[in-house]
């Protein structure tokens, strides 16, 4: 069976729609990652300082994303798209990308088709799923400096590895080249099947609306 290369990670996910593939080369660096590149470290960690968005998070079909490649999961996703019910697609390099948070680069989900470390085993499931640095970067770097830089501004974020939970971002994995893939309109998803949006007690001079609540 011929399989599509590219599939939807996360909010197509969260209309109803289940992913199945990904990204052939997902978001994994092709050139090998420099020291000074920021890591990920996992929605956990996030967890601290944004746990509403964190909670609400937990309960949406991205942080979920990982399992529907499991076995006997997403039967009607998989039936659609005439794709096998019975079979394990969370080895599968071309499916995996869009399932997890930072497909092989420095902290994010082990490359499958390798022997993974012991510290690779233990990391991996916490990078399961669609998760916050999926959206919105690595937060190795962002996160440190947010604590120590409450009125931090956007821009710093950025040079710290921060990138906008855009439609753009979302198009990595959600395209026409999925056999899941249903258009949707992003600004319709954000706070509603992504996870709430919350009102900033500073100004950051964001890119993206914070209206919250």
């Amino acid at each position: 069976m011929m399989m599509k290369t590219l599939a939807a990670g996360f909010l197509a996910m969260a209309m109803g729609t289940v992913a199945i593939f990904a990204v052939a080369t997902p978001r994994s660096a092709l050139a090998c990652p420099r020291l000074e590149d920021p890591k990920y470290v996992g929605s956990k960690s996030c967890q601290k300082c944004h746990f509403k968005e964190y909670a609400s998070w937990q309960k949406t079909k991205m942080a979920q994303a990982f399992l529907s490649l499991k076995p006997n999961q997403a039967l009607e996703g998989r039936k659609k798209a005439n794709l096998d019910p019975a079979k394990d697609y969370t080895k599968e390099a071309a499916c995996i990308g869009c399932h997890v948070t930072g497909y092989g680069k420095p902290g994010g989900y082990p490359e499958v088709g390798k022997d993974w470390s012991d510290e690779e085993k233990v990391r991996a499931p916490l990078l399961e799923g669609v998760g916050c640095e999926s959206c919105h970067g690595p937060g190795e770097k962002t996160s440190a400096y947010k604590k120590d830089n409450k009125e931090y501004k956007w821009a710093e974020l950025v040079k710290l590895g921060a990138i906008s939970a855009d439609d753009k971002n979302c198009a990595l994995c959600h395209n026409d080249k999925s056999p899941t893939f249903v258009a949707f309109n992003f600004a319709e998803k954000i706070g509603k099947d992504t996870h709430e949006v919350q009102k900033l007690k500073f100004n950051h001079d964001c890119d993206h609306p914070h209206g919250g609540k």
